[in-house]
């Protein structure tokens, strides 16, 4: 595991870089700390005890990740820990069922010939 004082080190000497052309336009970066299958809450917890303030929590990828963002104008900092890290599932996804009214009549659907 890499500490806190090894990112920003290297944050530092990025900075230094981008400092030697500040008129260069960029875009938006981001900053992702992903936490998958080997990392755990404690880990996420330690992150959040020291992410940027101020953030927002919310969730990720399909709802499946529990989520912090830092954003401003020049940079956007994310961190994301899947849910199953960090909550207890209590009934499993199903998909979604749609019960609808045909849109073409039977006449309709003849005219449009087969598919």
């Amino acid at each position: 595991m890499i500490t806190a004082s090894a990112v920003a080190s290297e944050l530092r000497r990025i900075a230094d870089v981008f400092d030697k052309s500040p008129e260069t336009k960029l875009i938006q970066p981001r900053l992702s700390f992903y936490f998958g299958y080997a990392d755990t809450k404690e880990q996420f917890l330690d992150l959040a005890k020291v992410f940027p303030r101020p953030f927002d929590k919310g969730d990720g990828y399909d709802h499946q990740q529990y989520t912090l963002k830092h954003e401003t104008d020049a940079l956007e900092v994310y961190a994301a820990i899947d849910r199953s890290k960090v909550c207890t599932l209590v009934e499993e996804a199903r998909p979604a069922r749609y019960e609808c009214v045909p849109i073409l009549s039977l006449e309709e659907e003849a005219a449009l010939g087969k598919f």
